[in-house]
């Protein structure tokens, strides 16, 4: 069994979120995968509705909607996609929605899904532009610090500031991150090895498996990743862990 927890719709399908869901549908049953976390983007050309709509046709999807931070209404948009649109999780993207993790409006819409029992996923890959935003991992930390009641996904391990997330996480029950995007990104790079490690350093718990689709087809990000996994000495019982069973676990799918 398989889960992928960190994917998108993509939007050169046939420029329609149904479309879009069709095809990833399609490419994750031909690769086995049973079940997958959509993540709903405000960057993308369609509203939250159009999301949720499209992946509600197919029993594998489940989606996070997106929420700026800053919009003086996000708390109400948080209720209504969870309450009315069946999403499951809150996506944040500080360096996309160009917003402070820090600030207090940041603090206050997490600390709600807190309150509302869902979990946080928020990118945490540093690019060129994210690091120029002021990205540190330490404010990663304290905002999981100071919202103690939420569980935070933290996307794509941190990308080369992995070791230090790693240390943080450690230090934080409330942490789990996703391997999405790194593992392909820097392969062939010593950030490869220090991923690994950190997933050993962590006894592979608290760890999902991610393609970020559309990045790479849904086969290719799969094998890819599970290859270097295997290459880098990652057992059997460890990938099961990261490709099933922490997220089954988190995220209380007793029936697969």
């Amino acid at each position: 069994m398989i889960i992928d927890a960190h994917l998108h719709l993509d939007v050169h399908v046939d420029g329609t979120a149904a479309g879009a869901a069709a095809e990833l549908d399609k490419q994750l049953a031909e690769a086995g995968i049973s079940r997958a976390i959509v993540l709903h983007l405000q960057t993308q050309p369609w509203t939250s509705k159009e999301v949720a709509d499209a992946i509600a046709e197919y029993p594998r999807l489940h989606g996070f909607i997106n929420v700026h931070p800053y919009h003086s209404a996000c708390e109400s948009e948080l209720k209504e996609g969870i309450e009315t649109l069946n999403y499951i999780g809150l996506k944040l993207h500080p360096r996309l929605q160009e917003f402070a993790i820090d600030d207090n409006r940041t603090i206050q819409l997490v600390r709600k899904a807190g309150e509302m029992n869902i979990p946080v996923l928020i990118d945490a890959f540093p690019d060129g532009t994210h690091l120029m935003q002021g990205f540190s991992p330490v404010k990663y930390a304290m905002l999981a610090r100071e919202c103690p009641g939420t569980n935070f996904i933290w996307a794509h391990m941190g990308g080369h500031y992995v070791l230090d997330f790693m240390m943080l996480a450690k230090r934080l029950p409330n942490v789990w991150m996703d391997l999405s995007y790194s593992l392909l990104y820097y392969q062939n790079s010593a950030v490869t090895d220090n991923l690994v490690y950190a997933m050993r350093s962590m006894k592979f718990e608290h760890i999902f498996y991610g393609s970020d689709y559309p990045d790479r087809p849904i086969a290719e990000s799969l094998n890819s990743s599970v290859k270097i996994l295997q290459e880098k000495g990652v057992g059997d019982d460890e990938l099961n862990k990261i490709m099933s069973k922490n997220a089954v676990n988190f995220f209380k799918w007793n029936d697969l």
